[in-house]
């Protein structure tokens, strides 16, 4: 097992490595000029935009800058976004350094993927449950169809449809906007639409109550595909010699769904979790836009709005975060899997769908 977990941490050095050299050869190809983050580019002189150049550390040649990188990145700084460059008072350029902007953002999008993994779960088991427990009924056949519907509806869709309905018409929720777990709200992004960090909101009330809605979106999304993969667990595990053995013993029915098929599923649904951990950020980035959450999602969206160039500083930041999360995810995947089945080599070779069958 340590063998395996040090091959895995070597794995994950090495793609992030290689995901960091990528980004930065395709930027050094996307003919934009990046001086527009300090200069006027149609007004500019050469001279200016030399010195802007020379700003921004553009001067050297890719492999000086990336080397430039990696040893800054070694130490910790990510760099000053370049979004956020301005010149202060005493005639210095300034700017916010990405590792708080990315942090920030980091844990409004935790926020949503957490507690709308929750949510999933708390809806997806017992619907699995209802569902196995009298296949091909019309309340399975009702579940199932109902979640065919959830599956095949794209998540920007349902969440336009939730808060139109629960948060503007009717009012039950704040349909825009998020609050601060602890500490201060943060300060209201003019990039978003007007609202979209209330002032005057913190603590855990108003935090949940401007979360509700991106949860159930990020919920409904999934809990259709978990859902038929917990049935379908289910339904095999009741056909077991073991389970039979617990009926002839005079098992009822609930005590065999909760003490024997149960927790013969929860493990995989784990792993299956962490495995769709890149597609629940890939989701997050249309919650975030349909509720304006300042996320990670909000953040790509600016560094790539292409108005003044693109933010390398800020896109690496974002995608170290978020690649590292989502190999360290697998990563404990993979073990979780080692663990209870040591046959498995390695899960994440085939994706997610091979740890469903692979496990199913």
């Amino acid at each position: 097992m340590v063998r395996f977990i040090t091959y895995r941490l070597t794995t994950a050095v090495c793609l992030l490595f290689g995901l960091t050299l990528v980004t930065f050869v395709v930027y050094a190809t996307i003919p934009v000029e990046p001086a527009g983050f300090l200069v006027d580019i149609q007004h500019a002189t050469p001279a200016q935009i030399a010195a802007a150049h020379q700003a921004l550390g553009l001067d050297h040649s890719i492999w000086y800058r990336y080397g430039d990188y990696l040893w800054r990145f070694a130490q910790g700084d990510f760099g000053v976004a370049w979004s956020s460059l301005g010149i202060g008072y005493d005639g210095r350029i300034h700017g916010t350094a990405v590792g708080h902007m990315v942090y920030e953002a980091a844990g409004v999008t935790a926020s949503i993927i957490f507690g709308g993994a929750v949510l999933l779960v708390l809806i997806a088991v017992p619907l699995a449950l209802l569902s196995a427990r009298s296949p091909r009924s019309f309340v399975d056949r009702t579940v199932v169809a109902v979640s065919l519907i959830g599956i095949s509806t794209h998540p920007l869709v349902i969440g336009v449809v939730l808060r139109l309905l629960f948060g503007e018409r009717w009012r039950w929720l704040p349909p825009t906007g998020y609050c601060n777990l602890t500490g201060p709200p943060a300060l209201p992004d003019l990039r978003l639409a007007s609202g979209a960090v209330p002032q005057g909101c913190g603590g855990l009330k108003d935090w949940t109550t401007h979360l509700i809605l991106p949860w159930v979106t990020f919920a409904l999304f999934f809990v259709a595909l978990y859902m038929r993969m917990l049935r379908a667990r289910l339904l095999e595990t009741l056909h077991t010699h073991y389970v039979r053995t617990a009926r002839a013993k005079g098992a009822g029915e609930l005590r065999v769904l909760r003490k024997h098929a149960l927790p013969n599923v929860i493990a995989p649904m784990i792993i299956m979790l962490a495995m769709d951990a890149g597609t629940a950020i890939g989701i997050s980035i249309y919650i975030e836009s349909v509720y304006f959450l300042p996320g990670i999602g909000h953040l790509v969206l600016n560094a790539l709005s292409g108005e003044r160039g693109y933010d390398l500083p800020l896109i690496l930041g974002v995608m170290f975060i978020s690649a590292t999360a989502i190999i360290a995810l697998n990563a404990i995947a993979d073990v979780i899997a080692r663990m209870i089945d040591p046959r498995i080599t390695s899960v994440s070779r085939s994706g997610a769908g091979g740890a469903r069958s692979g496990l199913a």
